[in-house]
């Protein structure tokens, strides 16, 4: 078990939802995303997100609007400020060859950053001060914001050191 994982607030930050479909009874685990806003339909069962669900939807691959919500959500409502979180996830020219899913890569930096603004809410104590940290430069990173630093598995590291500092008052 991942200690400190908030499956349901990650899942959220990317705006997304797990689906079980009847039809797919007895075919194993098949286990479908969507959008948050759009409601199911009667042969579609709402599964609690967990970590090994938001695993498998990072292997094949997140819908590509998880990208886009984990940037609004980021930038809080100013549009420029997303797309340039965005790109700095996801290179423009890559993006926009993207019609339906991510790549795995791709979708692992995507919830690396949705993983970090969650840690980063549950530390800092509110949602303001977690978009400051996600996106202003940091000496303990050396000057890199911690999306930035979310580029690169030892970067996260790094950015999480941080914010377990922060939340449990430890020396950085």
């Amino acid at each position: 078990m991942l200690t400190n994982y908030d499956a349901k607030a990650v899942a959220e930050v990317m705006g997304i939802a797990f689906l079980r479909d009847s039809k797919a009874a007895g075919a194993g685990d098949f286990v479908v995303l969507r959008d948050t806003g759009r409601p199911a339909s009667g042969s579609e069962r709402t599964l609690a997100a967990s970590p090994a669900l938001i695993e498998k939807a990072v292997e094949r691959g997140l819908p590509r609007q998880a990208l886009r919500h984990v940037a609004e959500s980021l930038a809080g409502g100013d549009k420029a400020k997303a797309s340039s979180l965005e790109f700095g996830v996801v290179p423009k020219t890559t993006l926009e060859r993207r019609a339906q899913n991510l790549s795995p890569q791709e979708s692992e930096r995507t919830e690396r950053v949705a993983r970090l603004f969650v840690h980063a809410r549950r530390a800092l104590g509110s949602e303001a001060e977690a978009r400051a940290f996600m996106t202003a430069p940091h000496p303990a990173l050396e000057g890199r914001s911690p999306v930035d630093a979310a580029r690169t598995d030892l970067g996260t590291r790094r950015v999480e050191q941080v914010l377990n500092a922060l939340e449990y008052g430890l020396a950085l």
